[in-house]
């Protein structure tokens, strides 16, 4: 066989061999068991929606008061103002067409009703005790129709179960403010109804529904 056949048969071959070696190196490989490569991306975390919706179209109609925004009777989304300090809740607004309708107000959790009372700056307030994630809390549902809850108290309640429904707007049910769902979440098992703290560094004691509210 002449030599320069057998020079050419060595080039393909190593040639063969180099395209082999080059294809495969930026394929990922699978471990000694033949499993495929599983490729780690990072996820964003992500908040676990436990909490029913207390209102409908929830989310939608949180427009002006959020949690932890600084009110005062000069810089505020409501007018006239008459509160000041940090919002301890989420305020869920009322459309045109329900003002004289009645809104049912869901209870966002499971756990007894521990109080029910007129009081100052809501009108007709509830609180319900829950649990978050093993932790106690405290759910404050204000300007509320006293008269519609009819639950007694340490009565349970259901998580989508009807609580009552929306004070009449600008009467005595809501304590002369516009027809709004207030809810707060306060942790542990103190009953604290307030709607503003004077210090952003109190809000460590409540928590934001918004983010555990389905979309």
């Amino acid at each position: 066989m002449p030599r320069y056949f057998l020079y050419a048969l060595l080039v393909l071959v190593v040639a063969a061999g180099l395209y082999v070696v080059i294809s495969q190196t930026d394929k990922p490989t699978a471990d000694f068991l033949n499993q495929p490569v599983v490729t780690n991306k990072p996820s964003a975390p992500e908040v676990k929606k436990d909490f029913v919706s207390p209102i409908s179209d929830a989310l939608s109609r949180i427009t002006k008061k959020t949690f932890g925004l600084k009110i005062s009777t000069l810089n505020s989304p409501v007018s006239p103002e008459r509160f000041a300090g940090y919002h301890t809740g989420v305020d869920f607004e009322t459309l045109g067409n329900e003002q004289n309708i009645d809104v049912p107000v869901y209870a966002v959790c499971t756990g007894q009703l521990v109080l029910k009372k007129w009081a100052s700056g809501y009108g007709g307030v509830a609180v319900q005790s829950c649990k978050l994630a093993d932790d106690d809390i405290t759910v404050v549902y204000g300007h509320v129709k006293l008269a519609s809850v009819t639950a007694k108290l340490n009565q349970p309640l259901t998580a989508g179960q009807q609580l009552g429904v929306l004070g009449q707007g600008y009467s005595t049910e809501t304590d002369n403010e516009r027809k709004h769902l207030h809810l707060g979440i306060h942790q542990g098992t103190a009953i604290d109804i307030r709607g503003y703290v004077a210090k952003e560094n109190q809000l460590k004691n409540w928590l934001d529904i918004k983010p555990y509210l389905k979309d």
